[in-house]
Formats: structure tokens, sequence, C-alpha cells
């Protein structure tokens, strides 16, 4: 099984990176993820119900642009020569590694939908940055909103799990084994230290 897709460059130069697009989707959702986050959290500590209700709608927009964000990047990741993992790298951290990409990005398109059923399942529309209701996907369900839910919080955990392991491993590249790991995602100005 092979780990690394193998890519022809259409130069002779060897793919030292991601490319711009791909390296601003990634930290454009590690910001989009941040921002869901915060506004959740911060609601419930809200001064009001009609603040809380805001910030879980602002939440909801953050997840249904993060998910719409996580389709463009795994259709632009179709097309772009993606950098491959490090050739001394054992072959079970290279499995690793790829699971818990694929393991993030589904996360990153489960979330926003179990949240998107959650609140249609409750009766209600995710109102997209206060300017339009989105059209409901299920229709009014207690017993589907409530596992829509529990499925939504167990989810945004383990996505948070992911995301904790996504970075480790990055920093245990950058500063243990010291490869270019870590660089092939970061602006180019870093890619030359």
């Amino acid at each position: 099984m092979k780990v690394d897709r193998e890519i022809k460059p259409q130069t002779d130069a060897a793919i030292t990176g991601y490319d711009p697009v791909l390296k601003a989707a990634h930290w454009a959702s590690l910001l989009f993820v941040v921002a869901a986050y915060a506004v959740v959290w911060s609601s419930h500590g809200a001064a009001s119900r009609e603040q809380s209700v805001l910030l879980v709608q602002l939440h909801r927009s953050i997840g249904i642009t993060l998910f719409a964000l996580t389709m463009f990047r795994l259709g632009w990741r179709c097309l772009a020569q993606i950098p491959p993992l490090p050739d001394r790298l054992p072959l079970l951290q290279k499995l690793a590694a790829r699971a818990t990409e694929y393991a993030l990005y589904f996360c990153l398109l489960l979330q926003p939908l179990l949240g998107l059923v959650n609140t249609n399942a409750r009766g209600r529309r995710v109102d997209l940055y206060f300017v339009a209701d989105l059209p409901p996907v299920v229709g009014s369900d207690k017993l589907l909103a409530k596992q829509a839910m529990a499925a939504h919080e167990f989810v945004g955990y383990l996505l948070l799990a992911l995301i904790a392991l996504h970075a480790a491993a990055a920093l245990f590249h950058h500063f243990i084994r010291r490869d270019d790991v870590l660089r092939t995602m970061l602006p180019a100005r870093h890619l030359a230290e």
C-alpha cells in the first residue's frame, strides 16, 4: 500500500511545500475552528438569552463556512501537488500521519453537518451570518435532535484531540526529528530558514 501518492512535478524541482492556496486554506481552517469553539463557549456565559442565541447562530454560521472551506480544500487537494512525507519516516508513522489527516478532514465535514441536523431537528434553521436562513435538511424530530447533539459534542472533543495530535506531530518533526514537515505548511518566507 502506497502511503504517499507519487506525483511527477511539472518541473524538475522537488515539491518542497504545499501550494499557497492549500496553506491559506489550512490556516484559515484553524482560525475558523478556534472562532467556532470560542463563540460557542462564550455563549454559555452570555449576559442574556438574546446574546446567547446570537452567539450560537454565529457558531452555526462559522461551522457552515468551515464545512464549505473543507470541501474546497479537499477539491483543491485533488488537483495540487502534495509534498511527500520524509523517506526516512517509518511506515507506521506515515500511516499514522495519513490516518490523522483523513480523520481531521472527516471531522471537519461531519461536525458542521451534525450541528445542522441538530438545529433543524429542533425545529430551527441556521441564519447564515444573520443574512439568510438555510433550508432545513431534516424535519423536526426531538430524538434525532438529541442524538445529533450528543454526536456533535463527542466529535467536538474528538476534533480537539486530533488537532492537538496534529500540532504535536508537526512540532515533533520540527524540533526532534529536525525535518521539513512543518515547513511544508508554513508561509514561503519560512521555507528558507
